[in-house]
């Protein structure tokens, strides 16, 4: 079955998707740790914007300023095996943000302005959760459409569509277009049992302060990683 969360704001996208996972999810594991999981989430923002005052007011601020520096050209992070910085503006060599500018400029009712953050045949214990980004100019508007094979929704959705839309606007820009809807699919849209308390409470618009654990209490080989 595929669940839509359809809203205005990405906030809004948040909020309705931690009731979606909360309300349809199923009971899973990843390794030790219970989780909720809906295996096909899809996703569309009218109005994506970066000043959110949902965001603004719930979202842990220090993992907003981490997520959006790990999807900033030219940033290193040691303690990373990657960044989608890396695969996004220096992949294999090539800039793939560039490259979308240049396809789209070049025809601007492309359909083939699309490119992929996977290495064919990695092995690696940590592989990109976003896996694909498509961005189309329809009535000289950019849509930016994406793809997730995994999303933490309570802990890390908030800001991966932060991201996404500073990415959407910078292309926007360079295009001498107007922002469109995000849209996106998301394959495994899941919800840890730590978090659950948390998430019906904000579900609830309750004032709670959220912070990221999945460090601290995510599976057990993420626990086990020192780098972090």
């Amino acid at each position: 079955m595929i669940h839509l969360v359809d809203t205005d704001t990405i906030g809004e996208c948040w909020l309705n998707s931690i009731r979606m996972v909360m309300l349809n999810g199923v009971d899973f594991y990843d390794e030790d740790v219970k989780i909720k999981e809906i295996r096909g989430l899809v996703i569309n923002v009218t109005n994506p914007q970066l000043d959110d005052k949902i965001i603004n007011k719930y979202g842990d601020q220090k993992l907003i300023k981490h997520t959006l520096e790990k999807f900033s050209k030219g940033v290193v992070m040691h303690n990373r095996p990657f960044t989608y910085g890396d695969r996004i503006y220096n992949h294999y060599g090539v800039d793939q943000f560039e490259w979308l500018v240049n396809r789209l400029k070049q025809k601007i009712e492309t359909k083939s302005a699309t490119i992929g953050l996977l290495i064919a045949g990695d092995n690696s214990p940590n592989l990109p959760c976003l896996v694909t980004i498509d961005v189309k100019i329809r009535d000289n508007k950019l849509e930016l459409q994406f793809f997730f094979r995994s999303q933490n929704i309570f802990g890390r959705q908030y800001a991966n569509l932060l991201a996404l839309v500073k990415l959407q606007q910078d292309l926007s820009q360079e295009c001498h277009v107007d922002i469109g809807h995000l849209k996106g699919y998301v394959a495994s849209a899941h919800i840890y049992e730590y978090d659950f308390k948390d998430a019906n409470l904000l579900a609830n618009y309750k004032d709670i302060q959220i912070q990221d654990k999945y460090y601290q209490c995510g599976p057990k080989s993420i626990r086990k990683d020192k780098n972090e």
